[in-house]
């Protein structure tokens, strides 16, 4: 009976301590990189950076550092670390993310968060935001807004591009409310009439739809985020409450008014340089994209489509063409917003698998940013727009394991971030040759 009883406990025992070990999060630890760490110190060399979990548990200094016993290490010796990566304005919808291998792609080029201004649609938001958001699923967590609003006739009015068609302002409102309903994280609206020289080419929301929007927005406690490319419109944007612009003001240089509404809105501004540089001259464009691709991330048709006159002829009969005087007010506007202490954030509007997210910030920085501002734009300044900063954002102890494991230091040179040597989600390494083989 004594011996019976013994065993009883000993099988105790045993079921406990499995228990216990299954329990128990895994460590990981990353050894002898220089650390960028998104904030305003200078990077830590030959840091420690400690994981447990899905979280960042310390770091800092090799030598200051004690290592836990029983975990995985890995050695970063002459390598760069930076926090995982932001496109906050990529167009993808359900199957972009979770059939066609978009989200694998993105992951690979080392972005662990994007926010869509447009889609997917209301009936499959919960449905990508619960996969992406879990800490094993091998994409970014996408953050979004649902169906764009715009009206009749104007930009995104296609039945292509998903978006709401609203008519009056309290059919804006119960949109909202339903949008709401649905789980998105904020909306967007289109306030735009394509005018040059002052000539609208396309009809325009009513100013009152607009301030409808925004109001029953923030009555929601959802954040409203406008396109305006026209200084006038995105100003009236501002004036109705906006929460941040979608792209740069093209018409003209952004005026102190307009930097007093942005302040005062404590509104975001998404840089989205890629697009208009595509805009400007699609062979280029197309050219740069190529040289960043490394990996071979992005299909070869995609470089195919611009590399004859017909190609490109094709793209300018949908697009319109931007001239330098543009081009020039977009640099301006970008350091001048900056300068102003307005939260400047990455995004592309492209979202070709992640390297035009890449070539983001290599435009930033030719177009006036510095290599650590521009990293910033797509790591702590997204997390601020998303409300996000206590989670991620930056490495630092307690916030989310989501890093970028880099060959060359991109401070040094910023297309070095394309040089992905590992990415890190939610504490679960990846090698992006896998992910990409996954994604085919």
């Amino acid at each position: 009976m004594k011996f019976k009883f013994i065993a009883i406990l000993l099988i105790h025992a045993f079921a406990l301590n499995v228990f216990v070990k299954a329990q128990t999060p895994k460590i990981t630890v990353i050894s002898g990189a220089s650390v960028i760490d998104g904030t305003e110190r200078k990077p830590i060399k030959n840091a420690v950076i400690v994981i447990e979990g899905n979280r960042i548990r310390e770091v800092g200094a090799k030598n200051k550092i004690k290592l836990p016993k029983n975990t995985e290490i890995i050695d970063a010796a002459g390598k760069f670390v930076i926090p995982g990566l932001a496109d906050m304005h990529i167009h993808a919808g359900r199957d972009f993310f979770l059939r066609e291998g978009g989200g694998a792609r993105m992951l690979a080029a080392g972005f662990t968060t994007v926010f869509n201004p447009s889609g997917p649609r209301l009936d499959t938001v919960a449905e990508v935001q619960n996969v992406s958001r879990r800490d094993d699923s091998k994409m970014p967590r996408v953050f979004g807004v649902g169906p764009g609003f715009t009206v009749k006739g104007s930009h995104a009015a296609a039945p292509s591009y998903g978006t709401f068609l609203v008519e009056t302002a309290d059919e804006g409102r119960i949109k909202v409310r339903e949008y709401k309903a649905a789980g998105v994280d904020a909306i967007k609206l289109i306030y735009e009439d394509g005018g040059r020289a002052g000539r609208p080419t396309y009809p325009m929301m009513k100013p009152e739809i607009m301030r409808a929007i925004i109001d029953e927005a923030h009555k929601q406690n959802l954040k409203a985020y406008v396109h305006a490319l026209n200084l006038k419109r995105a100003k009236e944007a501002l004036e109705a409450g906006a929460d941040g612009m979608v792209h740069t003001v093209l018409s003209e240089r952004v005026d102190d008014e307009y930097i007093a509404l942005m302040k005062k809105n404590r509104a975001v501004f998404i840089t989205t340089h890629t697009i208009m540089k595509a805009f400007a001259d699609i062979a280029a464009w197309a050219q740069q994209l190529e040289a960043m691709d490394e990996r071979g991330i992005v299909p070869s048709q995609e470089y195919e489509r611009f590399k004859s006159l017909e190609g490109v002829e094709a793209f300018y009969k949908n697009v319109p063409k931007l001239t330098e005087e543009q081009m020039g007010f977009i640099k301006y506007n970008l350091r001048k917003v900056y300068d102003a202490g307005i939260l400047v954030v990455a995004g592309t509007d492209r979202g070709t698998f992640g390297v035009s997210s890449q070539l983001e910030l290599v435009f930033l920085v030719e177009d006036g940013l510095k290599p650590a501002e521009a990293l910033q734009a797509a790591t702590i300044n997204a997390a601020k727009m998303l409300g996000r900063e206590r989670e991620q954002g930056t490495i630092e102890a307690g916030k989310l394991a989501d890093l970028v494991i880099l060959d060359a230091d991109p401070l040094a040179d910023i297309r070095n971030i394309r040089r992905v040597n590992r990415v890190i989600k939610s504490g679960i390494v990846y090698e992006p040759a896998e992910l990409l083989q996954n994604a085919k």
